[in-house]
């Protein structure tokens, strides 16, 4: 049990420097907009690749799979608690979606 404990301690570390070294940041504090979310999306190794949007379906899809609402929700829950916690669910969705248009062309 400990050594989870340590390994999210460590994760949460490693979140936090790979925020100031890649996301844009405005007096001090990270921006809020969609550009900082693209870069989370487009360049964090563990996000890096993973979406692609669905024209058929009008959806977008994780390494294959399609992401239904709760799924989208965990992420943008994941993507505010893990580097930008302040970030509206809105704007985080939008990013999500744009990245993976993006990344679909």
């Amino acid at each position: 049990m400990q050594a989870a404990a340590v390994e999210s301690a460590d994760t949460g570390a490693d979140d936090a420097q790979w925020a100031r070294e890649n996301l844009r940041q405005v007096d001090g504090r990270f921006a809020l907009d969609i550009a900082n979310v693209l870069r989370l999306v487009e360049l964090h190794p563990e996000f890096q690749g993973r979406f692609k949007y669905n024209d058929t379906l009008n959806k977008v899809i994780d390494r294959g799979s399609v992401m239904i609402e709760w799924r989208v929700f965990e992420l943008v829950a994941q993507i505010q608690e893990r580097f930008l916690p302040e970030i509206p669910s809105e704007i985080a969705y939008k990013a999500l979606v744009v990245a993976a248009n993006k990344a679909t062309k």
